[in-house]
């Protein structure tokens, strides 16, 4: 009688999904948050958020087309993707960029996007009918006592503040959306339609706002490439990628690392020394996100008691 064996995954399947991934994400998504200032130094923010999406959505749409990816096929579908793609692209990216034109720093938003687990996990109670655990209230007070010292430490940004905390809530209300479709994407198309909409819904702004000439010279051109490419492609694909093969909870810790490496490293890259309050936030709102995001140990046999999230699954 032949047995079976399960076969283990390779040592180097291991890796890339236990902490190759994880370090490519976390690099990649820090980035985002340093270029992002450099490039509304060196062109109108909505122009270069415009362009972003719309390079990004043309090499996804290339690899779909070269790959036969599958499209959407319903109508649920699509509205699925127009409405996240609004808010999970053109609203979290184009207020975030504003709020850089702004003066707010890169360690504080950072802060504030981090927090979106939190965001989540409060909003879903209402909108998702998902309850949460009383540890998993008490991480959410505390991840929103640690964003509340860090906003009222850096008020001398004035509406940039305003900007940021819209970028949060657009990627949020995405989430939402998205886990409330509860409709499996293709990572090509999907993010090809979000992204593609989300061109069309910045192209007017940024006309008003900055007109769409960009300007051509390899400073611009070079953080342009990178935002696009490095971070709405290949980041958001190894996120997508990541959520579907490791629980949202892993990731929520995951992204705990961004807003300290991001507060660290825009000192020598960006001249913006991280106040007081902003350290002692971050250190709260990591709590309190490291709180809310902990797997219960006895999950009950019906119905579901949802952690924090701090991206769209898919």
């Amino acid at each position: 009688m032949a047995t079976l064996t399960a076969t283990r995954p390779s040592a180097g399947r291991r890796f890339l999904l236990g902490p190759g991934l994880s370090i490519l994400f976390i690099a990649l998504w820090t980035s985002g948050f340093i270029a992002g200032p450099i490039g509304v130094h060196l062109a109108p923010p909505l122009t270069l958020t415009f362009w972003r999406f719309a390079l990004a959505a043309l090499v996804l749409t290339a690899v779909a087309v070269v790959t036969k990816a599958p499209w959407p096929k319903t109508r649920a579908a699509w509205l699925q993707l127009i409405v996240t793609g609004v808010l999970m692209q053109a609203v979290m990216f184009g207020a975030a960029y504003l709020a850089f034109e702004g003066g707010v720093s890169a360690g504080l938003a950072a802060l504030v996007n981090g927090s979106t687990p939190i965001i989540i996990a409060a909003a879903g109670t209402v909108v998702l009918k998902e309850k949460l655990t009383p540890l998993q209230w008490l991480g959410t007070a505390v991840g929103f006592a640690g964003l509340t010292v860090a906003v009222a430490g850096d008020l001398e940004a004035g509406p940039g503040i305003v900007f940021t905390l819209i970028s949060a809530a657009g990627f949020a209300a995405g989430t939402l959306v998205q886990r409330k479709a509860g409709g499996a994407m293709d990572l090509r198309t999907g993010a090809a339609v979000q992204l593609g909409v989300a061109a069309l819904v910045i192209l007017p702004l940024a006309a008003l706002h900055g007109g769409l000439a960009l300007p051509v010279n390899a400073p611009t051109l070079g953080v342009l490439a990178w935002l696009a490419i490095g971070n709405s492609v290949v980041a958001f694909g190894v996120m997508f990628f990541l959520l579907r093969h490791r629980t949202a909870a892993d990731t929520a810790r995951m992204v705990l690392i961004v807003p300290p490496l991001t507060a660290v490293l825009a000192w020598p890259l960006l001249g913006q020394a991280v106040h007081w309050p902003i350290w002692v936030g971050l250190l709260i709102t990591g709590a309190g996100v490291a709180i809310a995001a902990r797997r219960r140990s006895n999950p009950p046999a019906t119905g579901t008691a949802s952690g924090a999230e701090p991206a769209p699954s898919d």
